[in-house]
């Protein structure tokens, strides 16, 4: 009987855990992101302005973006090639709304304006000088099945 008592609890804790559904990935018409850069041996960072970028891909359950090392390799690439700046580090900060990006923009600037004004110098990359591109995260597998079944379809005709 104490066997039972410890048992049923875990096996339906097991099925809940096999049944729970997972979050899709959905993609928004647009979103606000901006990206920041330091390099630890360089006192200099930079901020690019809050761009608005279209089809953005997301998790919905956790509001997390999805191809963001593409976007911080954007941004990497950026500064390896024309600013010539290959060991920088970079981050990209996204937000659904235009405000919640503005509130996340002003917090990280103030890190580097308050108490440390004089230990960083800040540089603004306007979008004239750097732009993201959209990155594509659809399922791969869709387009895969598809093109899979057209090759079945067509060695059917021809034979």
């Amino acid at each position: 009987m104490k066997f039972w008592k410890y048992i049923l609890p875990f096996v339906a804790l097991m099925m809940i855990g096999i049944f729970k559904a997972t979050a899709a990935p959905v993609v928004t018409p647009k979103a606000y992101m901006f990206g920041f850069v330091a390099n630890f041996t360089d006192s200099v960072v930079y901020f690019t302005d809050i761009q608005t970028v279209d089809s953005v891909w997301y998790d919905k359950k956790t509001k997390f973006l999805l191809g963001r090392s593409g976007y911080s390799n954007q941004l990497r690439t950026y500064f390896t090639d024309k600013m010539n700046k290959p060991h920088s580090t970079c981050i990209v900060i996204f937000s659904l709304t235009r405000k919640d990006a503005e509130k996340k923009f002003v917090k990280l600037r103030k890190k580097y304006i308050g108490k440390n004004a004089g230990s960083y110098e800040i540089r603004n990359l306007n979008e004239n000088e750097f732009r993201f591109k959209p990155i594509d995260m659809s399922p791969e597998e869709d387009n895969d099945q598809a093109a899979s079944k057209k090759s079945k379809k067509n060695k059917k005709n021809k034979k």
